[in-house]
């Protein structure tokens, strides 16, 4: 009995769901061919598009034009969003326009840029009415910058000649860099060409610097001979300065030769940067390449001299021996360097080290520690005060470090003060009366 109702169950299923698997002929208008596989076509000028949905095609839709609301349809009905996406930017291929106006029919504001990137670049300038319909919204240097961009991509020249007609001040000029940057992306010679003759103005200068970075990379020989070609002034200069930084993370010879290959006077900013670059794993070798630099050219001598204190801040121990060799406002600024590499050292180190120095250098080497340690280590910083020998620089950096102290340890700043032996009585008492006039966290009274 039991195989009976299964029988029957079976059966009633079959005659259920025959319709439904086996569409009758009927159903389909006559003329139409059903398309079931996973790429149902929509046809636009030609065009194909893939999707799940299932569509119909009939002999007069070929190739005769867009039809908006064919189009727009299967984009409503897509079951997710990433389908019509997929088929606005396929149009935006052939008709950038109609995907527009698609894209806005549909809600897909998003894809406006993209769209209008690519009119740029097939240079397909019909969508500019489109444009200019935005020019109230909020949105409109951001689409323009999308269409120009495209555009100068290919054809920058007419780029610079739309930038006029589609947007004033202050506008233009931020429209003007962007399309510049893109040109120098896919031809950085011919970009610097065009701002060679450009008026010099805050904005020509940073078109410069972000051409420089493609510049660099396309052809770095090319570079650097247009670069001497240049008049010596700040474009110039910071040219100069953007390229050495690229080539000296890469390869520091590289950075040299390339400097050797531009005016000797063009050079004292890129000497500076290869020099503290050297120092940071061999400061002998850095201080080899300046002394070098400065026989066999005409090195600017402030960038040579920041340049060896700088290396000071690598090496204190080098450049303290050598101190004697420069200058006095140079080894003024090898002392200021030194002190914050010997920062960590302990007191009784620190001393050891700056023992070797003159009495004046040894000022300098007391009165910049004392200023370091003021807030770190106050104590520290009192007694190396104490050792200055100059009395009027000593007083004053005693009266700096205490001011500071008695800020937060005004107990322990008085009694340092008390117990100096460089301080005269009546030195001590102002110091003291002072301090217990400054109103504190460590002597306030609260209500």
């Amino acid at each position: 009995m039991k195989w009976l109702i299964v029988v029957f169950l079976s059966w009633c299923i079959g005659f259920i769901s025959y319709p439904l698997i086996w569409q009758n002929d009927a159903d389909n208008p006559q003329g139409q061919q059903p398309l079931t596989t996973d790429t149902a076509i929509f046809q636009s000028k030609g065009m194909t598009v893939s999707s799940k949905t299932t569509m119909s095609t009939s002999p007069q839709d070929d190739n005769t034009g867009h039809d908006s609301e064919a189009i727009k349809a299967p984009i409503l009905q897509d079951a997710t969003p990433y389908m019509s996406i997929f088929k606005i930017m396929q149009l935006a291929e052939q008709d950038p326009l109609e995907a527009l106006l698609i894209a806005q029919e549909t809600q897909h504001e998003d894809l406006y840029g993209f769209i209008l990137e690519i009119a740029g670049k097939k240079q397909i300038s019909n969508v500019i009415s489109w444009l200019e319909q935005q020019k109230q919204t909020e949105q409109y240097e951001s689409l323009l910058d999308s269409y120009l961009r495209g555009l100068a991509s290919v054809n920058p020249q007419q780029a610079l000649s739309e930038v006029d007609i589609l947007t004033t001040e202050p506008m233009k000029s931020s429209v003007i860099m962007s399309i510049v940057d893109s040109w120098a992306s896919t031809d950085a010679m011919a970009a610097f060409q065009w701002l060679k003759q450009q008026p010099e103005t805050p904005s020509t200068l940073k078109m410069y610097l972000n051409t420089m970075y493609y510049y660099i990379e396309q052809s770095p020989t090319e570079a650097a001979s247009l670069i001497s070609s240049l008049p010596l002034n700040e474009s110039t200069n910071y040219l100069i300065t953007s390229m050495v930084y690229q080539l000296v993370e890469k390869n520091i010879q590289e950075a040299i030769d390339w400097l050797d290959s531009i005016a000797i006077d063009q050079r004292a900013n890129g000497v500076f940067i290869i020099s503290r670059k050297m120092a940071e794993t061999d400061p002998e070798a850095a201080l080899a390449f300046l002394n070098n630099q400065k026989q066999t050219y005409e090195l600017n001598l402030d960038y040579y001299n920041s340049a060896v204190a700088e290396i000071a801040s690598v090496d204190p121990d080098m450049m303290l021996d050598r101190i004697e060799n420069y200058d006095a406002n140079v080894q003024r600024d090898i002392i200021i360097n030194a002190s914050y590499a010997l920062a960590d050292y302990s007191e009784s180190q620190f001393l050891q080290v700056v023992a070797m120095l003159s009495e004046d250098n040894q000022d300098i080497a007391y009165r910049q520690r004392a200023s370091q340690l003021t807030q770190t280590d106050p104590q520290q910083a009192f007694n190396i005060a104490e050792r200055i020998s100059d009395t009027s620089v000593r007083l004053e950096s005693i009266i700096s470090t205490v001011n500071v102290w008695s800020g937060f340890d005004k107990k322990n700043a008085l009694i340092a003060i008390e117990n100096s032996n460089q301080l005269t009585a009546s030195q001590k008492a102002d110091i003291s009366s002072q301090m217990q006039l400054q109103l504190t966290s460590s002597n306030m009274i609260y209500p």
